[in-house]
């Protein structure tokens, strides 16, 4: 009996799977959402793809989020909410703030996506794939000290008063001394 791995056979791991818990070997077909993207559809495709795609945009690759939601059963629609695109990590941090539960989308499964699934139970996730403000905790590159010395709250409370009490001048037109 012979074991194929990956550190024999040559081939360098995708950082997208790395990144997102994705297998870059599967290939069975899966739906894809791309959050603000201007899609008007889900896309179907495969782990490998979405990796080899994701991979190919290495300058973004910090930024982007794919996240996985349970597809129910029976259900030809499903609702996106804050808390989809979010990390379990930062879902847990922010479980208080009053936006996490709000609709971003409501996106419709096509109908042969539908059909499968509630048939064979093909599609059993939607993988969510976004883009965030702040890099991933990964990419640490982004994150040096720095790269945030300007924006620090101690440089933006430096005002004197000269700056911020406006000065009484008359306008020209009310005062006739004042030109």
């Amino acid at each position: 009996m012979t074991w194929k791995s990956t550190s024999t056979s040559g081939s360098s791991a995708s950082r997208a799977s790395s990144l997102f818990g994705l297998d870059e070997e599967d290939k069975a077909n899966i739906l894809v959402y791309r959050y603000r993207s201007g899609s008007k559809s889900l896309e179907v495709t495969s782990q490998h793809d979405l990796c080899k795609t994701l991979d190919q945009d290495d300058e973004n690759l910090p930024y982007m989020r794919v996240t996985k939601k349970h597809i129910p059963r029976g259900n030809s629609r499903l609702e996106v909410r804050t808390e989809d695109l979010l990390p379990p990590d930062d879902v847990e941090k922010f479980a208080m703030k009053p936006t996490l539960k709000s609709s971003l989308a409501n996106v419709g499964l096509p109908s042969s996506a539908y059909w499968k699934r509630l048939l064979f139970n093909s599609y059993p996730e939607l993988y969510i794939v976004s883009r965030s403000v702040t890099p991933s905790p990964e990419s640490s590159r982004f994150n040096s000290p720095e790269s945030s010395k300007n924006n620090s709250p101690e440089s933006s409370q430096h005002v004197s008063p000269a700056t911020t009490i406006p000065v009484d001048t008359p306008h020209p037109l009310q005062d006739p001394q004042a030109s």
